[in-house]
């Protein structure tokens, strides 16, 4: 069967950012299927502003988003870009325009690109600049104000959706860092991040007078999620009590975006194992799960029993499953979970060998082979969710159930985790 075009997957990377005397300007470098191009585009001001109210990005390099979403809270829509280097990735979100996101269609058509013919260049892009202009900068910066103003409203507010700042989940942040798990690695430990807008240091003067709250924003993120460093001495692992993990095995697949909307919408994030396979029917479904901050892992090339391959077989099987996914995401593949649980020595050290931990379950709600959503919601009302590993599967039913499961988990208390 042929592959489909869009396996032909693009990277977006944003080289400048400036507010010139035509407007203002962001240089992207477009990169598909391994083919570098540069461009220079114009974006509308208030999408600039909400950008350049980000962070420094000096020294690193920016992924945008290929996607944006409305939010009904603010009325308004929003996308996200990643700063990366070689110690750490930061996921950032901001406001966006109706044009911007005509701008990211109109990117993602292969028409748009002129290739650069130097692939030297492609290979390192330059870190992103902004511009030192600040012709009407008073006026900008006070429109860029009141919208970054609504955003750190809008994060106090929230108790549902993106953001959660229960006093349950306050109390759950002292106590993970007191000692989130058995394995001793609690320093390795770093919490996702979530949508957070920062004032640049123009508004920030205008901002004292205001007298607006400060937010953490390492708090605001150690709020939703944890990131879990596997040991790497056993299969299976069982988090501490407090905890839950949700993982889905056998995409990435057409319900990918849909349950990764689902997760987001609730805050949390959620292991997915991807098949080296369907990666290359799906290649957009595996971008998407990673920038929305949700961990990938290898599931095996084929999902064969991999118990009855030979050692090079296997060696071929898991290699190729990471190259495909090394193309699409920023971070190393660190987790493999064996077809059907089957492993033995010699498969886990290869896994090993390949720099990978395996990761199995504790928790089945047997979702593949459910006759109805509610069978499965029942598993998880019949069990103790607390410390909890779960297996699920990107199926429709399951699609269906996961808004109740993930209430239901919130409703026990739990803190979610993801495995790294």
């Amino acid at each position: 069967m042929p592959v489909e075009e869009k396996s032909a997957a693009l990277m977006i990377e944003l080289l400048s950012l400036e507010h010139g005397q035509d407007g203002y300007r962001m240089e992207v470098g477009l990169t598909r299927s391994g083919a570098f191009t540069r461009q220079m585009v114009h974006i509308d001001e208030l999408t600039y502003l909400q950008m350049n109210a980000l962070p420094p990005f000096e020294g690193q390099r920016i992924r945008l988003s290929l996607y944006a979403k409305w939010d009904p809270f603010r009325q308004t829509h929003f996308s996200s870009l990643i700063k990366m280097n070689r110690t750490f990735s930061e996921m950032l979100y901001f406001a966006c325009s109706e044009e911007y996101i005509s701008l990211l269609h109109r990117l993602k058509q292969p028409e748009e690109a002129a290739v650069i013919p130097s692939p030297a260049v492609a290979a390192v892009p330059k870190p992103v600049k902004r511009s030192s202009s600040r012709a009407g900068a008073r006026s900008i910066a006070l429109r860029g104000l009141v919208l970054s103003l609504l955003l750190i409203v809008f994060l106090l507010r929230m108790d549902d959706g993106l953001f959660s700042d229960s006093a349950e989940a306050k109390v759950e942040v002292t106590q993970s860092e007191a000692g989130a798990h058995s394995s001793g690695q609690d320093d390795n430990l770093s919490a996702p991040y979530a949508p957070v807008v920062r004032l640049t240091s123009l508004e920030s003067s205008i901002a004292e007078e205001a007298t607006v709250p400060v937010v953490d924003e390492k708090e605001v993120h150690k709020l939703l999620y944890e990131e879990i460093e596997l040991g790497g001495d056993s299969y299976e692992y069982a988090l501490p009590k407090g905890y839950v993990a949700l993982s889905f095995d056998d995409g990435p697949s057409k319900y990918t975006k849909e349950i990764v909307d689902i997760l987001q919408a609730e805050g949390i994030a959620a292991n997915f194992l991807f098949i080296g396979q369907n990666v290359l029917h799906y290649p957009e479904e595996v971008i998407y799960a990673d920038t929305q901050g949700m961990a990938v892992g290898n599931h095996s090339w084929d999902h064969s029993v991999m118990t009855r391959n030979s050692g090079e077989e296997n060696r071929n099987n898991l290699s190729q499953v990471n190259h495909a996914l090394a193309q699409l995401i920023q971070s190393p593949v660190t987790v493999f979970r064996p077809p059907y649980g089957a492993v033995n020595e010699e498969l886990a050290a290869e896994v090993g060998r390949q720099h990978m931990k395996v990761l199995l379950w504790n928790r089945d709600p047997e979702d593949w082979k459910a006759d109805s959503p509610e069978e499965i919601l029942h598993y998880f009302r019949a069990t103790d969710p607390s410390g909890g590993i779960y297996l699920l599967h990107e199926k429709s039913i399951t699609v269906k159930i996961l808004p109740e499961i993930i209430q239901y988990l919130k409703s026990k208390g739990l803190k979610f985790a993801i495995f790294k």
